[in-house]
């Protein structure tokens, strides 16, 4: 009775689970597949990109630390996202800030009281590519949370996501596992399956 209904509450959780993460699958898969080929012409965009510059005059208040001059700018310039690169000196601030699909590197002169945008947006191929490796990390800096409430739940996404296929693949087995005998194959594959993900991981010397 216990296995009858370990069985069904793993099927059940196996479909949902499933069906919810489908396009989740998807959309990694295709932008893993761009990523992996960036040769592939319908999927160009950085000789498609957006780039688009503004000089706009500033008002910053002085005594702020780099982080409340961010905060400042940000609100004088109406934009959002996740903030990283920056660079303060007495007469100037550089930081960019970026969301999927676009960037923009901001120059601040103090002294001038002006603000340079250089914006660059990208087609539906380069918000895949940057979805796919969006979770921002500062490579200079790990230690480094994000700062961006949507960067948050993306990663929070990203980690549901790798749970997800973890539960389902486990799942998997242990719905072949129960009708093995009918599917003798099964062995094979898995077998297969470990000796090539243990080869790449171990015992390949890159």
């Amino acid at each position: 009775m216990l296995i009858k209904k370990i069985t069904y509450t793993n099927r059940r959780l196996h479909i949902h689970i499933g069906l919810f993460l489908v396009l989740f699958i998807w959309l990694f898969s295709v932008s893993g597949l761009l990523l992996n080929h960036s040769d592939w012409k319908f999927a160009s965009f950085w000789e498609e990109r957006k780039q688009n510059i503004k000089v706009t005059p500033i008002n910053i208040p002085p005594g702020l630390d780099s982080i409340q001059i961010i905060k400042n700018m940000l609100l004088q310039l109406k934009i959002s996202g996740e903030v990283n690169n920056v660079k303060l000196t007495a007469d100037s601030i550089d930081f960019s800030i970026s969301y999927p699909g676009h960037v923009n590197n901001i120059h601040a002169d103090f002294k001038k009281s002006i603000y340079i945008q250089n914006e660059f947006s990208y087609n539906i191929w380069g918000k895949l590519r940057n979805l796919h490796t969006f979770n921002g990390a500062n490579r200079n800096n790990p230690s480094l949370q994000p700062n961006w409430l949507l960067t948050r739940v993306w990663r929070f996404s990203m980690d549901a996501i790798a749970i997800g296929l973890i539960f389902l693949s486990f799942s998997s087995w242990m719905m072949w596992y129960k009708i093995r005998k009918d599917y003798s194959w099964g062995y094979l594959t898995l077998i297969a399956g470990f000796a090539i993900a243990i080869y790449f991981v171990f015992l390949l010397r890159w």
